[in-house]
């Protein structure tokens, strides 16, 4: 990368604070994860969609580094006001009762970093598995695309050969299946783990982008799906409610 990872850090960081002073009532913006299958622009996809958006892009090495690092993860979970840390930490106690989490270090501050984005919001998180971290909270996509299509794709995108191709499509595959498999005893590919599939061989990347934000438009996190739910139940219950006589009308 051509900048260091503490200084993608520390933009960021301010960026947020910044946010933070944004007038009360505003409506918090959405979050996006994407997951792609090698091959199926996964990458290209969250990048345009970050653009189109004019969200924050966050890829998978940048996670990475930075839930390699106490020191890093914890400025970024230090930008967020107390209000959200709370949240976090409720957070955190919850997916960890869902037996998600190991006490290895990384995966903890896997959780606190990808936590941390999502109660920002405005993102695009790729990969590491952030779709199983936010189930309900974000719009989950699954990019994916042919084997034949993906073989072509890795072939230009990375000058090798088709059977070089395959065997990259193979490996990087495997590899990502055992990083599921080890952190949140899942498996990559489950199409419930998503919310949208979209393949990009048939629609393309601008026809992807188009199809994901027509479904962000609809799509509401779970907490506001409940919330509304509730209100629409006690406005029920209201309307059932016999009308008792006042002793006045009597």
């Amino acid at each position: 990368m051509s900048r260091s990872i503490e200084a993608i850090v520390d933009e960021q960081v301010r960026r947020w604070e910044l946010l933070r002073h944004k007038p009360k009532g505003v409506k918090a913006r959405p979050v996006l994860t994407v997951t792609g299958h090698h091959g199926a622009q996964g990458d290209e996809l969250s990048r345009q969609l970050a653009t189109e958006l004019g969200f924050d892009h966050f890829d998978r090495e940048i996670i990475h580094r930075v839930s390699e690092s106490a020191h890093l993860s914890e400025r970024v979970v230090a930008s967020m006001d107390m209000k959200k840390r709370e949240l976090l930490t409720d957070w955190l106690a919850a997916v960890a009762s869902r037996n998600y989490l190991s006490p290895a270090e990384y995966r903890y501050h896997l959780a606190n970093v990808i936590g941390a984005i999502a109660h920002q919001g405005g993102a695009v998180i790729l990969g590491r598995g952030a779709n199983l971290l936010l189930r309900g909270e974000a719009l989950r996509v699954l990019a994916v695309a042919p084997l034949e299509d993906r073989v072509r794709t890795v072939m230009e995108a990375e000058g090798l050969s088709e059977r070089d191709a395959r065997r990259r499509i193979v490996e990087v595959e495997s590899d990502r299946h055992a990083f599921i498999l080890m952190h949140y005893h899942a498996e990559f590919a489950d199409p419930t783990a998503y919310d949208l599939v979209v393949n990009t061989a048939a629609l393309g990347l601008d026809g992807s982008t188009a199809a994901i934000r027509a479904a962000l438009a609809t799509w509401r996190p779970r907490s506001d799906r409940q919330g509304a739910e509730a209100r629409e139940t006690g406005q029920s219950r209201d309307a059932r409610r016999p009308v008792v006589p006042s002793s006045r009308s009597r």
